[in-house]
């Protein structure tokens, strides 16, 4: 159980990592916009320090289970937020609902594990 935990730690890590640098660079802000139909600036100066945070605490989660349970849920938190966003008729995107689909899955896939130890 502790290796799947890692392996999904990581593989969240690594999308939470790199989700605030490409909305800071602006490589990812027309995704956001259609997907959310927010303000560039909500992404930047909000969700950007959000998923930030959230992957610092994976960080630390890969080595505590307490954190680790904190930043899985921080993790669900946001894919259900763009979920929630991308329900909207005029926003639907498959990929983007995939996308989200699936990473929220890994996260309460980290979350049950590190429950269930």
């Amino acid at each position: 159980m502790t290796a799947a935990a890692v392996v999904l730690g990581v593989l969240l890590l690594a999308e939470f990592v790199f989700a605030p640098i490409n909305l800071w660079t602006g490589r990812t802000m027309p995704n956001f916009t259609r997907f959310t139909g927010l303000d560039p600036r909500v992404g930047r100066g909000l969700v950007a320090p959000v998923k930030l945070a959230t992957a610092v605490l994976l960080a630390v989660g890969l080595f505590s289970k307490p954190v680790s349970i904190i930043a899985a849920a921080c993790a669900v938190g946001i894919c259900v937020f763009y979920l929630a966003r991308l329900s909207a008729p005029s926003r639907r995107d498959g990929l983007g609902l995939l996308a989200f689909a699936l990473f929220g899955a890994l996260a309460v896939a980290l979350l049950a594990l590190q429950l269930a130890r």
